[in-house]
């Protein structure tokens, strides 16, 4: 007898929290979604080059490693010793590559390949801060054992300046576009949501230098022409506004 009362008891308290909760059973309906207005929108600002990075690139082949190293490495001093008897800085100048690598032959007809020679290169990485002395730079190290030129990018201190300034023009046009989105629509614009930037990486214009090693051919006496252009720093804004129809 005693376990049937409990039975009871807990068949009764079961009954009664479904029936004072039963509401809570049902799904509830959707609250409904506030209108908005989402705009997204670029803006470019351009800054004039008052810097650049230049890549002078060394390479030296011989028929063993160390000789090829050895001969690369005359050439780099050769060329580090240039660079500093032009006012150079060291700290302006970094080794950027450092690479020694066989060459092969593969004579075929199941023979196997065969080392014929080894390959060193390296690359020294210039920071220059005087755009006018980059051609003379570049001659200079062409002319004291660099056989090529791996890189030449364009820099400015006013870049940051420039992106805070893209920015600042990205929002203005992203509003105003919602402006005109919500008075189109028959509405007002609200308060602003959300806001997002995407940053693109700074744009050259090119060309931006001369083929170094065919005019040195060509003119061995004509200082290499070098011309930085523009940068452009673009940023990029996605908005999320308030709308309120009339």
């Amino acid at each position: 007898m005693p376990r049937r009362n409990n039975r009871r008891i807990h068949l009764s308290f079961l009954a009664a929290c479904l029936s004072a909760g039963g509401t809570t059973l049902h799904a509830q309906a959707p609250a409904p979604v506030a209108p908005a207005i989402v705009t997204s929108a670029s803006a470019d600002v351009e800054v004039k080059p008052d810097r650049a990075t230049v890549v002078l690139s060394v390479e030296s082949r011989a028929t063993t490693a160390a000789k090829a190293g050895a001969e690369t490495a005359r050439k780099q001093r050769a060329i580090l010793d240039t660079l500093r008897a032009l006012k150079i800085a060291q700290e302006q100048i970094t080794t950027a590559r450092l690479e020694l690598t066989p060459e092969m032959a593969y004579p075929g007809q199941g023979q196997p390949p065969r080392v014929t020679g080894y390959v060193a290169r390296s690359s020294v990485r210039l920071e220059v801060l005087d755009l006018d002395v980059v051609g003379g730079l570049i001659d200079a190290a062409l002319a004291r054992e660099a056989t090529g030129v791996g890189a030449l990018q364009f820099g400015s201190s006013k870049a940051e300046e420039a992106r805070l300034k893209a920015l600042e023009l990205a929002v203005a046009r992203a509003r105003a576009e919602a402006g005109v989105m919500a008075t189109a629509a028959n509405g007002s614009l609200g308060n602003l949501i959300e806001l997002s930037a995407n940053h693109a990486q700074p744009q050259f214009e090119q060309p931006t230098v001369v083929s170094f090693a065919a005019m040195r051919a060509a003119e061995p006496q004509t200082p290499t022409p070098v011309s930085p252009g523009m940068i452009k720093i673009t940023a990029t804004v996605n908005a999320r506004w308030g709308f309120t129809p009339h």
